[in-house]
Order: C-alpha cells, then sequence, then structure tokens
C-alpha cells in the first residue's frame, strides 16, 4: 500500500475548520451503514476533538429538538422514524429469502415475509427501515414504485444460467429447461423473468431471443438503446410526410422573408456533425459596440403542430448522441437536409438581431424570418486555430477572418458580463471517443473546451435570454428553462467539503449566490483540484428543468432564459420557435393547448434525463472496451469518490474510472465518513479523502456490469492532487493531536 504523506498542522487545521454542521452531523445518522448509538459513543466513534465536542453536542441537541433525529433503546440516537426516509430498490428473492437491493448501492436490506404487501421480485420498491435490538436492519414494502415488464437484458454464461446488465442482479438467474432458445456462452439474450412458484424457490427466466454475441460489433449500442427505450428507425408514416415536404425554399415563402447576407452568416460545428442548426453574423460598430445576428434554422415552419411528425418528435423529446451513432428527433430529411443551415444552400431562419454596447448589454432587440445562405462550415477547431493568431488557418476562407476576430472580441465582452453577474461556468474536461472504420474504439483523448466553442456559447445564451426576455415581457406562453437555487443541505455539505481545501464557499453570508459558486471555481482555476471540485459542485446543483413558469436560472445568474437555439434536436426549442412567432403575429395559442404546457414541461425534462443516462452509460461501455485489453497496467489518477466499499479513481490518461475495494486499502478495517467523504484506517489511522492522487493497477474488467477494479501502487513521495492523505488523531484533544505524525 502507498505510504501516507502527512503533516500535523494541515490535518489540526482542517480537521478543526468547522466541519461539524447540522448537515453533516444528519448526513451520518442517514447512512446506510450507521447503527444507533449513544452520544458518548458517537462522539468517540466519529472521532471528535475536544475543541469540537460542544460544537457536537449542540448540533445533536437542535436535531433531537427539532424532531430530525429519537432517542431510542438505552438511550441511542437514531434517525426520527418521521424523518427516515423510504429506501427505494429493486427487490429479489434468493432461497426463499426476500432482499431489496438499494438504488444507491448501500447494503441490502431483508424484508421478512409480512412487510412485502403484495410486492414481487423485479419491482421497484419503497422500504421503511426499521432497526433490530442487535442493530441490523431490516423493512417492510410501503410503495411499489414501479412494476416493469418481466423482460431485461442478460449475457448467458452457459451452464443454463444468464447474468443480467442491471446491476440490482448481483448474481446469475437459472434459465427454464427448454427455455434456452439455443443460446451460447458469452451470447447476449432478452429475457423474461418468471416469479419463483413456491417458498424457498429462486427467481428463474426464460429466454426471448437472442441478440448476438457480447463482442459482436455494435453490440453495446444495442443494448444501451433498448435499456433506455431509444428509437432509431423512424415509422412509415413519419418517412413518408417528411418526403412530401419541399426540396428547396419555396419561392413564395422566400419573397415574404429577409434575406441576411451581409455579413454572410457561417457555421460552427463539431467535426462529425451532419445537423447545422445555428448561425452567426458579427459586426463592430463606428462608434464602438458590436450587432450580432443568431440565425437558427426555422424547423416550426416545416413541422405542423400535432402532425404526424411533431407527434414523433414530441415522442423523443431530444436527439441523443452516441459515439458513431445518432438517435435524431428529427427524421433524417429534416434534420440533415432541409433544415440543415449547410453552407452554400438557402435555407429559412428564425433570426435574433442584438445591437450590443462595448459591455456586452443590448440596446435594441429585433427578430424576423429570415433566408440565409451560409458561407462556410467551420469547425471549433478550424475556428480556434484561427482566432489564435494563426493568419493562415486551414480550410477557414480569408473573407471571413475579419469576422471571425470580431466575433472573439464579442466573446470576451459577453463573458466578462456574464462573469460580473455571477454566471458559473462549469469547464470540465470532456472526454472523446476515438473510433476506427469498423467503430471499434481505439482510444479516449481528453479534449477542453476552446474559444471557439465558448464563442458560439456566448452567442446562443445572450439569444436565448433575449428571446426569453421578450416572452416573458408579453406575458406569452412559452416553455422556460429554470436552474432552482441549490437546497441549503446540499450547500452545508458543499461548504464542509471545500474546507478540506481552505477554501471558502459563502464567505458568511447566509444565502448561496450564483457569485460565490463563481469565485470558488474560479479559486481552485489552474490547480490539480479543480476538475474534482468542479465536479462536486455540479453534483450539489439542482438539474435544470423545463416549465411554463418563469423561476429564473441560477447558475446563469439569469432572470429569464429558455431553449431557443437547438430546434433540430431538442423538443422544447420547437416550441419556443413556434411561440416567439405566433407572438410577433398576435397569435394567442389555444387555452386548452397552454394548459398541458406545465405536463409537456415534466415529460420534455424526463426525456432529457433519460438521453443523458444513456450518453453516460454507453461511455463507460466504450470506456471499458479501451480498458479491458489493459490489464496490469499501471495508471495515474484521482479519487472521485468515496464511499462505505472503497473508493472510485479516475484516470488522469483518459477518464477512465474504476473502483479500490475496501479491502485492497490494508489490511485493517476502514471506517466510512460520509460527512467528510473519508475512509480512516481503524489502527493505522491512515485517511482516504477525495482529491487524492493516486497510482493504480488495472486488477479487472466486468464487461458486463461494465465495472473494473483497480489496486492500489506502492510508491513513496507520490504528490496528491489534494490534501495530503494524512493520518488521524488516535486519542482526543490535545493528547490526540501530539500523536499526529509528521513527514
Amino acid at each position: 500500500m502507498q505510504e501516507a504523506r502527512t503533516d500535523g498542522r494541515n490535518v489540526q487545521r482542517k480537521q478543526s475548520s468547522g466541519r461539524w454542521t447540522s448537515a453533516v452531523v444528519l448526513a451520518r445518522f442517514e447512512h446506510a451503514d450507521y447503527r444507533p448509538r449513544t452520544q458518548r459513543q458517537i462522539l468517540h466513534e466519529w472521532q471528535v476533538e475536544g475543541s469540537e465536542r460542544a460544537a457536537v453536542r449542540r448540533i445533536l441537541r437542535e436535531l433531537l429538538q427539532t424532531g430530525k433525529i429519537a432517542r431510542g433503546r438505552g438511550g441511542r440516537l437514531e434517525v426520527a422514524r418521521t424523518r427516515r426516509g423510504p429506501l427505494v430498490g429493486v427487490l429479489r428473492q434468493r432461497g426463499g429469502r426476500a432482499q431489496v437491493v438499494p438504488d444507491d448501492g448501500a447494503a441490502t436490506v431483508e424484508i421478512p415475509p409480512r412487510g412485502l404487501n403484495g410486492a414481487r421480485p423485479g419491482d421497484r420498491v419503497e422500504v421503511r427501515l426499521r432497526t433490530r435490538r442487535d442493530g441490523r436492519r431490516f423493512g417492510s414494502v410501503v410503495h411499489i414504485v414501479d412494476r416493469p415488464d418481466r423482460q431485461l437484458l442478460a449475457v448467458h454464461l452457459g451452464e443454463s444460467r444468464v447474468q443480467p446488465f442491471d446491476p440490482a442482479f448481483r448474481e446469475p438467474l437459472p434459465v427454464l429447461p427448454r427455455f434456452g432458445k439455443g443460446a451460447r456462452r458469452r451470447d447476449v439474450v432478452e429475457v423474461e423473468i418468471v416469479p419463483p412458484r413456491a417458498r424457498g424457490d429462486e427467481e428463474a427466466v426464460k429466454v426471448l431471443e437472442v441478440l448476438g454475441g457480447l463482442d459482436d460489433r455494435g453490440m453495446d449500442i444495442r443494448v444501451v438503446s433498448r435499456k433506455y427505450e431509444l428509437i432509431d428507425k423512424f415509422p412509415r408514416d413519419v418517412v413518408a410526410a417528411a418526403k412530401e415536404l419541399p426540396q428547396r425554399v419555396p419561392v413564395a415563402e422566400r419573397k415574404k422573408r429577409t434575406r441576411f447576407d451581409d455579413p454572410a452568416p457561417i457555421t460552427i460545428d463539431g467535426e462529425t456533425a451532419k445537423d447545422f442548426d445555428d448561425a452567426i453574423a458579427v459586426i463592430e460598430k463606428p462608434r464602438g459596440g458590436f450587432r450580432l445576428w443568431v440565425h437558427i434554422a426555422d424547423v416550426a415552419h416545416f413541422i405542423e403542430p400535432a402532425g404526424i411528425i411533431d407527434r414523433e418528435a414530441r415522442r423523443r423529446g431530444t436527439s441523443v448522441y452516441f459515439p458513431g451513432k445518432v438517435f435524431p428527433m428529427l427524421p433524417p430529411r429534416i434534420s440533415d437536409d432541409l433544415c440543415s443551415l449547410r453552407p452554400g444552400v438557402e435555407r429559412l431562419v428564425q433570426t435574433v438581431i442584438l445591437d450590443l454596447d462595448a459591455a456586452g448589454e443590448p440596446t435594441k432587440v429585433r427578430f424576423a424570418d429570415g433566408v440565409i445562405r451560409s458561407a462556410a462550415r467551420l469547425t471549433y477547431t478550424q475556428v480556434a486555430d484561427a482566432i489564435s493568431g494563426n493568419p493562415r488557418p486551414r480550410g477557414v476562407p480569408a473573407k471571413v477572418l475579419p469576422m471571425l476576430y470580431a466575433a472573439d472580441r464579442l466573446r470576451m465582452v459577453l463573458e466578462q458580463r456574464r462573469r460580473k453577474r455571477g454566471s458559473v461556468d462549469f469547464d470540465l474536461p470532456m472526454p472523446q471517443i476515438l473510433l476506427d472504420v469498423e467503430g471499434v474504439v481505439t482510444g479516449i483523448t481528453v479534449e477542453p473546451r476552446n474559444a471557439a466553442h465558448r464563442l458560439i456559447e456566448e452567442c446562443m445564451l445572450i439569444a436565448n435570454e433575449a428571446v426569453a426576455a421578450h416572452l416573458e415581457e408579453r406575458d406569452w406562453p412559452t416553455l422556460y428553462r429554470i436552474h432552482e437555487p441549490p437546497a441549503d443541505d446540499k450547500v452545508e455539505l458543499l461548504e464542509a467539503f471545500v474546507s478540506g481545501f481552505g477554501l471558502q464557499l459563502r464567505k458568511g453570508r447566509a444565502r448561496l449566490s450564483p457569485s460565490d459558486v463563481r469565485d470558488l471555481i474560479e479559486a481552485v482555476e489552474g490547480r490539480p483540484e479543480q476538475p474534482l471540485i468542479a465536479q462536486m459542485t455540479l453534483r450539489s446543483m439542482k438539474q435544470a428543468v423545463y416549465t411554463p413558469e418563469n423561476q429564473g436560472h441560477f447558475g446563469l445568474a439569469a432572470q429569464t432564459y429558455c431553449h431557443f437555439t437547438s430546434p433540430i434536436r431538442r423538443y422544447p426549442d420547437l416550441i419556443v420557435h413556434r411561440m416567439l412567432r405566433a407572438c410577433r403575429n398576435h397569435e394567442r395559442p389555444d387555452e386548452a393547448w397552454v394548459a398541458g404546457l406545465d405536463e409537456l414541461g415534466r415529460e420534455t425534462s424526463s426525456l432529457e434525463r433519460n438521453a443523458e443516462a444513456a450518453e453516460r452509460e454507453l461511455l463507460t461501455w466504450k470506456k471499458v472496451a479501451l480498458i479491458r485489453d489493459k490489464v496490469g497496467d499501471l495508471f495515474y489518477g484521482v479519487v472521485t469518490g468515496v464511499t462505505a466499499f472503497g473508493m472510485f479513481v479516475q484516470l488522469t490518461e483518459n477518464l477512465v474510472e474504476g473502483l479500490v475495494k475496501v479491502e485492497r486499502l490494508g489490511d485493517e478495517r476502514f471506517v466510512f465518513d460520509p460527512g467528510t467523504q473519508t475512509l480512516t484506517g481503524s489502527r493505522s489511522r491512515t485517511v482516504w479523502r477525495l482529491g487524492q492522487q493516486v497510482r493504480v493497477q488495472v486488477e479487472r474488467v466486468d464487461r458486463i456490469r461494465q465495472r473494473i477494479d483497480f489496486g492500489l501502487v506502492s510508491e513513496r513521495g507520490l504528490r496528491h492532487a489534494g490534501p495530503p492523505r494524512e493520518r488521524a488523531p488516535r486519542g482526543r484533544g490535545r493528547a490526540g493531536r501530539k500523536r499526529v505524525k509528521r513527514r
């Protein structure tokens, strides 16, 4: 195991810097591994130092007074029954014993027969936790959250057993005799769960379909797309309706619209993009300031509301992007052709024209139905090369260079404008999957956002804000993109975490502001722990959603915001396009349609989450495929997660993440602290925490569960990306602090 590098002074300063808050203490009580303890036992086992004991006692009294914790048998403290929220997980049955596998990865919970309340194996259930006298947990089902169809995907292991991809199934399932469909070892199969016929029987399955071999080309996409119910092919009637749309811009429609030829617009997208839904043009005004044109593909012109194409687009909600594969929201005839702003081809657009002063503040905003002919299809790489000073960037027409320079100057102005109002910018590295011509993963690169990415982002952000403000001022129904402030308990936990790096969050203020988050991210810019703190901060934030009620956007520090700039790939943007045109034409929408906006917001938000989860899982498949041939290889990484069962490490080279199991940390028991997110050795007092840099060896790759196991590699003098891996004090107060080793 690696040698611990310690600094007694750092340990004492960090542990006495106010890490004990109500949220931190309550998180310990609510953790799955907590067992009822007396106050004295808590102070001892949590290693609360003498100088902090009064504060922890006060917090415990407050939690008792507010009913968040309660005294149980023998005066032991536990989460109050009214406070303890139901645990959610999947019900399993093994050898006649029912258990719930929690969604959060915690230990399984036994469910006695009288506590099943009609639930069957495979159901997702809510469980009310209870504690026996010996401290062990059991539960009873209070609600069946979801009773999915009994079908799932699995890998055939041979000998009439299959292993489901679903992590809730921790052990293989037997295949019923005569229901194997001829599946062979390592075949991917779709199976149906057959409930146990009698107490003591195991769950079993029958094979419904053999999809092919686990190693077959494209099997990862087939598995993930089936799991998340992604739709590839469009129904025939939708394809037929798309083919009936005009091949080019109708002359009559062209005459009704404003032409935007000067300055000639350009598109800037990724190297592999096909659906170009936005174009920009910029000039600097003679007396200072800028004029910005943001042209967005006019999808709404071609798609009739509630028509056959529209209904299919709503059903999908969003395009889903996998490496080398897209599940589009609209038929390719529309997304890649008719509405794609391809160079040299006339296309219909809705345009936002913004006059901006020298500080980037809008002085005049106009909207128009337009026609454009893109002057160039540029990539982010090309534009970044051009604006970095290369006088002859490859593939960039000389005639558009002056506009690119002006656009980059506008970018800097808009970035400064957003920064002043407190807008948060999480500049996280994004892995780029490299594929060969056969679709096989050949590598993963970490691509930071460059100036060209930020240029387009700033232009789209200010256009979205302008559209949202226009509709709100006129009290016009639409879907806003809102982002609520983070919950207070999340803020307290984040504050406790960053204090370990010597950082402050709220700086004494009661309420968290966007500028507090921005200052935190800027404070760690360039430091090794920057990606980790940005990721932890992002996890503390609430998710942005779509709703007809404007509540502002916390992350952008914007009073009003919507999504307008991507109608080819996001259904809410298509709705906003329709509402903007209706508002400009004074055509109030039907009240019944307006009443359905709330449900539409929930629906599209859910579809967006589903798409994001699918993209993350497919990325995990690609990472596992890359690392499977590297068992035994050594890598550097950073600790990105700490749990009771081990710590997650993300490799610096390719962002692949794996688990170092707690038993691989050393020959001793390690105690998990959910408040500080640390694992502490009971004998050595070695502390493992988020942000530490480690060296690991790839020990095992599980292609079915998509899991990677790492082992720690001993190396003296290893530099850490976060606070040093210190040794915790053994005793209490001054005596405990004296025993902290220095090196």
